[in-house]
């Protein structure tokens, strides 16, 4: 991804969550912390997160037959 692309979509991820913050003040009780766990009781949020981890350690999606609570490979064990 060319940097200029990269920049524009992080320019874009804080003005959005500038946005957020002024919609839900920091002096409310929990603020955006609370907005953020809205979901944390949810059954399929914790695999949401688990498949998360896995791109975010390996870079890349898990195979079709990987489900949450498998192992997740160093990202050298996935060079092909």
């Amino acid at each position: 991804m060319a940097d200029s692309t990269l920049e524009a979509r992080v320019g874009k991820l804080e003005q959005v969550v500038g946005e957020l913050q002024q919609r839900v003040p920091a002096a409310e009780p929990g603020g955006l912390l609370a907005v953020a766990g809205i979901f944390k009781d949810d059954p399929g949020f914790a695999d949401v997160v688990e498949y998360g981890r896995y791109y975010r350690e390996t870079g890349r999606l898990p195979p079709p037959d990987w489900k949450p609570g498998d192992p997740i490979p160093e990202p050298w064990d996935n060079e092909s």
